[in-house]
């Protein structure tokens, strides 16, 4: 089990307090400062605008308020992804969950301004733009005119856990490095520094609870029937495409064979009239 894997990441946000450390540990590092004064949701559900519409769910749901005013101040989703498949629909993923969460955010009667910061945060194992870069941020801006501003208050950061580092690379960023290292092999040997020795104490609590190795293991055999189950089923289709492709053929020699087995029985006939005639002259 290793902190990308949906299972354990799952039961890390399950605990109240480990997956507010979590969440903390990985936005500071991300981010590049010290998050404080935040709260979280685990497997947090938006319901879409209408009752036909998509609604979504969250792996991690974060809020930071002002340690000041206590009034929210940025909001974050952060999605660990394993599935490839999902590399073409990730830009339009990102836009329909920040659309979904904004709807969230905003009390009738507020101005537009008090609108919180979104920052939508993608842990990957697969390259999303083929850059073979570990981060990649996305940002709305004038097309006509990049050099004006335009903050609508949303950021969206992919990061590639085997991304490589630009040239000029500080330490922050190394840090970063180590810690999608360890997201993606959550083992002793990838422990490196001080966020991921704290994440690493998570983890540990996390896989030695009774119940989530009981649950692990419930869920590791549902998979592996699945797969069993998928992989006859294949067969099965497989059988019966093959015997479908290969019917026609059975149908035309059985046909040939009729038709010469009627041959037979003429030719026969007509040998035993031809001898019953010898024996008549």
């Amino acid at each position: 089990m290793n902190v990308i894997d949906d299972f354990l990441f799952t039961e890390i946000m399950s605990d109240e307090k480990n997956g507010l450390e979590a969440c903390r540990i990985i936005l500071s590092c991300v981010l590049k400062r010290e998050v404080k004064n935040i709260n979280f949701t685990a497997q947090k559900t938006v319901p879409g605008v209408s009752e036909q519409s998509h609604g979504i769910r969250m792996d991690a749901y974060v809020t930071e308020s002002s340690e000041s005013s206590g009034e929210k101040i940025r909001v974050y989703d952060v999605e660990p992804d394993k599935k490839s498949s999902h590399k073409d629909g990730l830009p339009r993923r990102s836009r329909y969950y920040g659309d979904l969460i904004d709807t969230q955010l905003l009390e009738t009667g507020t101005d537009y301004e008090k609108l919180p910061e979104l920052v939508t945060i993608f842990i990957l194992s697969y390259d999303p733009f083929g850059e073979d870069a570990m981060y990649y941020e996305a940002a709305t801006i004038v097309k006509t005119h990049p050099q004006v501003s335009y903050n609508d208050g949303i950021r969206r950061i992919f990061l590639y856990i085997n991304g490589k580092l630009p040239d000029d690379a500080g330490k922050e960023e190394r840090s970063l490095q180590n810690l999608l290292k360890y997201i993606s092999n959550s083992t002793a040997a990838n422990v490196t520094d001080d966020y991921t020795r704290r994440l690493d104490g998570i983890v540990k609590i996390t896989k030695s609870k009774k119940e989530v190795g009981i649950k692990y293991m419930k869920s590791w055999e549902r998979e592996k029937e699945l797969k069993e189950g998928g992989r006859e089923e294949g067969r099965k289709e497989g059988r019966e495409e093959t015997l479908k492709e290969i019917q026609p053929k059975l149908d035309e020699a059985t046909r040939r064979a009729d038709s010469l087995q009627k041959e037979l029985q003429d030719a026969k006939a007509r040998i035993a009239e031809l001898e019953k005639a010898n024996n008549a002259v």
